[in-house]
């Protein structure tokens, strides 16, 4: 028991001294910056991100004619500045820059950066900031109440859908659905998921921040009456219902066949707290690995002085 208490004595005696460095350590390490500074030079390492980003809708945000038109038949409101530019400030009507910029989603960015990742926001939230009307569309789809975030189907520096057109986007989720639509009358017309579950929307492209197509991704009798509006049914053909059919289980739910898509949480930073524990147990065992050899070490000084106290 003594010998157990000692190796654990040791064992400490190495542990809170490893723990407390590596507790300051951590909490010093990634310190981030007051919102609103942005790491400068982004295109320095990022020319990519930045190409696409300038020849994009939120690098044209202000310079775009469509808008500058629209602001100046208006008497350029300062309002608009809110969602056009990054940093405004209401009050004195000043802005940071023109533009959604980098600091508009990476924001605060760490002091040490790119040694500690930027601030990333992916929640649908941010963008319904500014796209007010589509962001309450989604929030009423499948999509929304299935948290399936805007950055799942939209590259936010290019502004563009992640693929080649929406019909392969839709089909990398719900490839079963896909699959067995390429079988059906309205593939062999020619038509996509995107004729009737992504319509136009009801007001002007960019307005409010009013998306092109709709955001329900519902199919509505108005999509259906574009093509078969002169398809009517009689009453007595419309109550003819087989006996022996019966719909999907699934039918209802217009993500229940595609497998569902896994959206990777912001990394978060490890507790300095962490860091503490898991030097504090190196520490420890190493204390108590070397105690056996200590305490060897103490039992021959302590008979060397106790001959030194017998020699006359």
């Amino acid at each position: 028991m003594k010998r157990l208490t000692f190796q654990l004595s040791i064992g400490l005696i190495f542990a809170l001294p490893l723990a407390l460095v590596s507790f300051a350590l951590a909490q010093a390490g990634a310190p981030a910056a007051a919102p609103g500074d942005q790491a400068p030079q982004c295109q320095d390492c990022h020319a990519e991100f930045q190409m696409v980003w300038q020849n994009g809708a939120h690098g044209k945000a202000v310079s775009d004619p469509a808008f500058q038109s629209a602001w100046e038949a208006q008497s350029k409101p300062k309002e608009c500045l809110g969602c056009h530019t990054t940093g405004f400030d209401p009050v004195t009507g000043t802005y940071q820059a023109e533009g959604v910029t980098c600091n508009a989603c990476h924001d605060p960015v760490a002091s040490n950066h790119p040694l500690a990742p930027a601030t990333m926001s992916r929640a649908a939230k941010l963008c319904g900031e500014c796209h007010r009307d589509t962001y309450f569309e989604w929030q009423s789809s499948k999509h929304g109440q299935s948290d399936l975030s805007c950055v799942n189907c939209h590259d936010p520096h290019a502004t563009t859908i992640r693929a080649k057109d929406a019909a392969t986007l839709c089909a990398s989720c719900h490839g079963t659905r896909t699959a067995a639509f390429e079988h059906s009358n309205h593939a062999a017309q020619g038509l996509t998921c995107v004729d009737c579950h992504i319509g136009d929307s009801n007001g002007k492209d960019g307005i409010m921040g009013k998306g092109k197509h709709s955001h329900t991704f519902e199919v509505d009798l108005s999509k259906c009456n574009k093509c078969h509006a002169a398809e009517l049914h009689s009453p007595a053909a419309a109550m003819l219902v087989a006996a022996d059919v019966t719909p999907p289980p699934a039918a209802a739910n217009s993500l229940s066949s595609g497998e569902p898509t896994t959206v990777s949480a912001d990394p978060k930073p490890v507790s300095p707290v962490g860091y503490a524990i898991f030097t504090g147990l190196i520490g420890l065992a190493f204390g108590i690995v070397l105690a056996p050899w200590l305490e060897r070490g103490f039992h021959r000084i302590r008979r060397g002085e106790a001959q030194q106290r017998h020699i006359p």
